[in-house]
Order: structure tokens, then sequence, then C-alpha cells
């Protein structure tokens, strides 16, 4: 029985342990896990407006663009995006293919008193054209994380 105490100590332990992270994984993807905003824009073509949930009675509308356009792979490419309203806490966008793999893309945006920027580059496709899906990640001050969304093509 002297050699059963410790493992059955271990299991009362380990056990309770698993159980909790998993039930605590669970809750929290539930807030961390939001369905995309997607507008219906296309970032080569125009500026892209997009309606953010709003802060009581305060609607915010997005505007975001990129520049130049059209994208070209290896061409330094500047995102930019204003919001009307209540600004967020930090941004940044991930830029993935949407039918190979083509690497890690991300990049912070910054702030400089009227709008956010950062500049990134696409990756070179194999097949000639790519269509990139870019995901803005705008974090608002409370904490709370909005995923938008758009698409490009590019050579």
């Amino acid at each position: 029985m002297q050699r059963m105490k410790p493992l059955l100590t271990a299991l009362l332990i380990i056990l309770p342990l698993g159980v909790s992270v998993y039930l605590l994984q669970s809750v929290l993807s539930g807030f961390l896990e939001r369905d995309p905003i997607i507008p219906d824009c296309n970032l080569n073509v125009e500026t892209c407006l997009v309606e953010l949930p709003s802060k009581g009675d305060q609607s915010r509308v997005l505007s975001l663009s990129m520049n130049p356009k059209p994208a070209k792979s290896l061409v330094p490419i500047t995102f930019s995006f204003e919001v009307m309203g209540q600004q967020p806490d930090s941004a940044w966008l991930d830029l993935q293919g949407t039918t190979e793999y083509m690497g890690i893309n991300q990049t912070p945006l910054t702030f400089n008193g009227d709008s956010w920027s950062g500049v990134t580059e696409l990756s070179v496709c194999t097949t000639g054209l790519m269509v990139w899906k870019a995901r803005l990640i705008i974090t608002e001050p409370e904490g709370e994380s909005y995923p938008v969304d758009l698409f490009f093509e590019a050579e």
C-alpha cells in the first residue's frame, strides 16, 4: 500500500488539473474565436469600407486600402486603415495564400495619430497568380478582437 500512495496522490492531482485545463480551454476558445467580418470589396481596385461592431450607440466604420494597386509579388505594399469612431488598441495584418502555403507574413500596424499603417511584401507564387487573404486583426482597448478578411489577387 505504501508503494501505491504516491501514485494515488499524483493521480488525484493530475486528473482534476487535466480536466480543469480542458474546460478552461473550451470556455476561452469561445471568446477568442470569432467569425471574421468579410466585406464585399476588392483591395486591388478600391478602398474597402467595413462596419465594425458598435460601441454603445456609436457606429464605427473602418476604411482599409493598400498601395500600390494592383498588388505584385516582391514589391513593398503599404496597408493602411482609418477608423471613424473609437480607435482600436492595436492592429496587425496576416497575409495567407488561399491555394498554397506561402509562409508566415504578419505585419504589425502602427498608429500615427489619425490612421494605422504597415508595410510588407508578398512572396512569389509558383503558379504565377495567387488569391491572397488579408486578415486584419483589430484589438479593442477592452481586449476584444475582431478579424476582418479581405481577398485580392497578385502576380
